[in-house]
């Protein structure tokens, strides 16, 4: 049904009767039975176009009942799709796609380059123990380190070694390097470990004969060559490992493990944040309770007729360009030119046309504008502060997402556990791709970092979930339905596995109230910029104040 002739029909735009009492949707034409050619005469166009409940009410968005039906099929394949990827390990794809774990092609390490590894897990609890050395002492660090369910590279093993050499002493350390030598080179029992020669052309072999070396000769042992692969490769960890023996006055070794009082600091700031946080978003959210039971909280979206499926269109077009995307840089990634993988943080932008879809069909710049949600409200800086406010608010109901997460890894464990006959099985490793990729990228990928979480998410992510996937949904459902079934949506487009999204299901459910309660995206645009501008900048000063330059 075109424009024209939906504007002929009886009015779905009056000001009684238009939308279910129960649902606030949207009542199909036919259920109105109080329309009659003489009251639509005496409609003026000026009057106004609201549900029962207040919200503006326009005509059904462009698109037929074909284009919907094909829209939604190619929705549930796509999100299908994504989910899967997202949940899918890195090794199940490689086998996928290779048949194996590692292509062929992966270019071998370099001695210049840092060593791969969780710098989440071992790096990061090697640099925070030994940047405090002088305060932990002898504490029993390496079960913390070593605890069950970390994933060890080889490299890990050797930060590991290097850690346990000052925290153990230096036999430990030298016990497990014989250990970690003998396994990589497949010793048996039965054979004669001094039979067994070491290869030179193996990296991590060979760093294992260099840590040897110095642990048993010490530094001035070690040629410049050597001692320059140990720093180039494991950075911090491996700059401390060459002042090994030295004492803790040594003015090289003391420059190492100072400033731990300035991460302590900003540690205790941050906690300090994190509670007084919550508190006042617990005051704010009370306060916003009661004005919505009472009525003087007023929703200002704007409410489609149900039809059209011009934004649901947007959503897929969306989510295939995503698709096509994290698969591209996956490829690139297990390619012989990995570097390459970091254009994908730049080709994320070219996302941002998808969201003009509706103009490509013809719609209304102006009424694109409403619609999706890109006008000033009340005004810019009053939507601005409101997203404040509602991002505060917003702070313990993501809380409670946190603790359902908790709840169901105990589940987890408590299930695992009873099906093996009450062992306790070894946790999963918890790793967060952003901060791996902070701790390891240089200056140019933590600014597309930072650039990416804090202006193409606000913009792109709150265009997509809370502009055009709410409209769709919001001709047929209330808002708070609609703004469960795009938090879910929004959630699992995240790789953060199905135990883990309830904190973003809580803020994609909050910053859909916001999209209601405004009729604007600012609001829920600035609260994304909050969240990931906190975030991000926590993680950044933690790395760096971790990582410390060294010379």
């Amino acid at each position: 049904m075109s424009d024209n002739e939906h504007k002929n029909q009886p009015n779905t735009n009056g000001t009684d009767g238009t939308h279910d009492a129960d649902t606030d949707a949207p009542l199909e034409p036919a259920k109105l039975d109080h329309w009659s050619p003489v009251t639509e005469a005496m409609r003026s166009q000026g009057d106004p176009r609201v549900t029962k409940r207040g919200n503006p009410l326009d005509p059904p968005d462009k698109g037929s009942s074909m284009s919907r039906m094909l829209a939604i099929v190619a929705m549930i394949f796509v999100v299908a799709f994504v989910v899967l990827w997202q949940n899918t390990p890195d090794p199940t794809k490689q086998a996928i796609f290779y048949g194996k774990t590692t292509p062929d092609e992966a270019r071998a390490p370099q001695p210049d380059e840092p060593a791969p590894g969780n710098f989440g897990q071992v790096d990061l609890m090697g640099r925070l123990f030994l940047r405090g050395l002088n305060l932990f002492g002898q504490h029993d660090i390496m079960s913390q380190i070593e605890a069950p369910g970390m994933d060890f590279i080889e490299e890990d093993r050797v930060r590991i070694v290097m850690i346990s050499a000052e925290f153990e002493d230096t036999e430990a350390a030298l016990q497990r390097l014989e250990s970690l030598r003998l396994e990589l080179l497949g010793f048996d029992e039965s054979d004669d470990p001094d039979e067994i020669a070491l290869s030179t052309n193996d990296l991590v072999l060979q760093e294992i004969n260099i840590l040897r070396t110095l642990y048993t000769d010490g530094a001035d042992a070690l040629s410049a060559d050597q001692a320059q692969q140990l720093k180039d490769r494991y950075g911090y960890i491996g700059h401390v490992a060459l002042t090994h023996g030295l004492p803790s006055t040594d003015e090289t070794r003391e420059k190492l493990t100072n400033g731990f009082t300035t991460l302590l600091l900003f540690l205790a700031l941050v906690g300090l944040i994190v509670v007084l946080g919550p508190l006042l978003g617990l005051v704010l959210l009370i306060l916003g309770i009661v004005q919505f039971s009472t009525g003087k909280l007023r929703m200002r979206a704007r409410v489609p007729a149900p039809g059209g499926s011009v934004y649901l269109e947007t959503y897929v077009l969306f989510v295939f360009g995503f698709i096509i995307m994290a698969v591209s840089t996956f490829l690139i990634q297990n390619s012989k030119y990995p570097e390459f993988a970091a254009f994908s943080l730049l080709a994320q932008w070219l996302l941002l046309g998808t969201i003009f879809w509706a103009l490509v069909r013809k719609t209304r710049f102006h009424d694109w504008k409403q619609s999706i949600g890109w006008n000033t409200g009340e005004g810019v800086l009053k939507e601005i502060g409101c997203g404040v406010l509602a991002y505060i608010a917003s702070l313990p109901v993501y809380i409670m997402g946190v603790i359902v997460t908790m709840i169901l890894l105990i589940l987890k464990e408590m299930i695992q556990t009873q099906s093996n006959g009450g062992v306790v099985p070894d946790p999963e490793p918890v790793s967060n791709p952003i901060f791996e990729m902070i701790a390891q990228g240089d200056l140019f990928i933590i600014l597309f970092l930072f650039v990416l979480a804090t202006t193409w998410a606000p913009i792109v992510e709150e265009s997509i979930f809370r502009g055009a996937l709410h409209r769709h949904f919001r001709a047929r459902l209330h808002w708070i339905p609609t703004g469960i079934v795009t938090a879910f949506l929004f959630a699992f487009m995240h790789d953060y596995g199905p135990l883990m999204v309830a904190p973003l299901i809580a803020l994609g459910f909050m910053f859909s109230f916001m999209r209601e309660w405004r009729g604007s995206l600012i609001a829920p645009v600035t609260a994304h910029f909050m969240h990931n501008f906190s975030l991000m900048s926590f993680m950044i000063i933690l790395v760096q104040l971790i990582k410390d330059p060294v010379g």
